[in-house]
């Protein structure tokens, strides 16, 4: 792979993940009820992202309905006692993300 693609990847993603880390942030202090990108973002990506804030999986929830490519994923933050809501479309996007009181 030529050195440039190989970069200008890996910077794009260091931004995305910089974005998920600010949209994670102004959600956990109240400043967002609801982020909602309106582009593909990685799943994968923002639960890594997640998980660097100190949310964990919730293994009691399904990640998807079995016959669509749509997804509802939920993680617990043990400290806070809320629940990360992460639902969207691995085809269209539609990514959203909301913190849900338990």
């Amino acid at each position: 792979m030529n050195k440039y693609i190989k970069t200008d990847i890996e910077q794009g993603i260091q931004y995305l993940k910089v974005g998920i880390m600010n949209a994670l942030a102004d959600l956990e202090e109240g400043r967002e009820k609801e982020i909602r990108f309106e582009t593909p973002i990685p799943l994968q990506l923002i639960i890594h992202c997640a998980e660097e804030r100190g949310w964990e999986n919730n293994p009691i929830d399904d990640w998807t309905n079995g016959w669509e490519v749509d997804y509802w994923y939920r993680m617990i933050h043990p400290n806070r006692k809320d629940y990360l809501s992460i639902n969207g479309s691995l085809l269209c996007g539609n990514t959203r993300l909301e913190i849900e009181n338990e």
